[in-house]
């Protein structure tokens, strides 16, 4: 009788010297054999793979991510394959809670939540992406670039079988020295380009080149195509929620106030409880001198906040929220004083530009406890 899963961990490489061995022992408790498929590494990467004790493969680099992944899955041995990318990490966890996992019959493959470092100024995001599966052949890897096998899972199971799992990839490709030492965004822009003139519509593609673009600080051009990308789907991509967070960023970082204002007000009357967006919204108000809809939005999320158990992230919001809801209760209670005499006057500029900096402060500490 088997008493044990085996898992095979896979990756893809290129002169990744400097993070592979550290990629490689953050899992090497959980993992029965290693794939590393080298596409034309120049330094010491498949030397420290085979002392690593992996099973090396070389294979020429022709643009497709899914490709090379898919090569990967042909050598692997193992009843599970785990990808991870060479600049990604896996934090601790409990090798017994990992093989629970695996033992859930009910479940083809997971979600695994990857936290990418953003750097100092930029903090962090997350994505969620599905790396932890069952070895199954029809199970293969889409599309050219930010590859994706869920798709094909959920297919060969009736949109079903996938779960979350309480496992984080910590992700450093997008820390500055990484992108332009890897050249990694003008080969990703150019493999999406070639992707969109042979499907024009797909929205998944426009996300990508939009982040590509943020990454680069490029931000009306990630704006561009955010927004072609969020008129041609449906609000139901597990991605969905997480553009409008993106498209938010972009109107706050071109200091498009009213336009922040408009778009967030249409994001919450599908997520009319999301905290961030009540957040960004309160002060966008309140850098409008709309102080009545400001200590609304500051209230209700107060009242959002009130509910969660989480302690020191939630607190710190609380906090905050609390000072920018007092600031808009007494600039109401400025201006009715002022009216009463006659004499209302507009925000001084100076009070208006400390505010918009508040602003843009107060979104990267909500982005960065996500």
């Amino acid at each position: 009788m088997k008493t044990k899963e085996t898992v095979s961990l896979c990756m893809i490489v290129k002169d990744e010297e400097d993070c592979l061995l550290a990629a490689i022992q953050s899992v090497q408790d959980l993992t029965d054999e290693v794939i590393i498929i080298d596409t034309g590494s120049i330094d010491s990467t498949p030397q420290l793979a085979l002392a690593a004790g992996a099973k090396l493969f070389k294979l020429d680099w022709t643009a497709d991510f899914s490709l090379a992944r898919n090569f990967a899955l042909k050598q692997a041995s193992s009843d599970w394959i785990l990808f991870l990318d060479a600049d990604e990490v896996l934090e601790p966890i409990v090798p017994e809670i990992f093989n629970k996992l695996l033992n859930n019959v009910h479940i083809e493959g997971y979600f695994l939540r990857i936290k990418n470092i953003l750097g100092p100024t930029l903090g962090e995001s997350y994505d969620e992406v599905v790396r932890l599966f069952r070895n199954r052949p029809i199970y293969q890897f889409e599309g050219a670039i930010h590859e994706q096998i869920a798709p094909s899972i959920l297919r060969a199971n009736n949109g079903s079988s996938l779960a979350s799992a309480l496992l984080t990839l910590n992700h450093f490709g997008y820390l500055s020295n990484r992108l332009q030492s890897k050249e990694k965004f003008s080969r990703n822009c150019n493999i999406l380009f070639e992707e969109l003139d042979k499907n024009p519509s797909n929205p998944f593609l426009h996300y990508c080149l939009g982040l590509e673009y943020y990454q680069r600080d490029f931000i009306t051009e990630g704006l561009q195509h955010l927004t072609k990308a969020i008129t041609r789907m449906s609000g139901n991509e597990g991605y969905f929620e997480d553009i409008l967070h993106n498209i938010a960023f972009g109107y706050l970082r071109l200091e498009e106030t009213i336009k922040l204002i408009d778009f967030l007000s249409q994001a919450m009357v599908m997520y009319p409880d999301q905290s961030d967006f009540l957040f960004l919204r309160g002060n966008a108000y309140l850098s409008q001198a709309n102080y009545h809809e400001a200590a609304e939005d500051f209230n209700h999320l107060l009242e959002i906040l009130g509910t969660r158990t989480s302690k020191s992230n939630s607190d710190n919001a609380k906090n905050i929220s609390y000072t920018f809801l007092t600031l808009a209760l007494k600039e109401i209670q400025f201006c009715s004083l002022a009216l009463k005499r006659q004499a209302l006057e507009p925000m001084h500029s100076k009070a208006k530009n400390k505010i918009n900096g508040a602003l843009k402060e107060a979104f990267l500490f909500f982005i960065q406890r996500k």
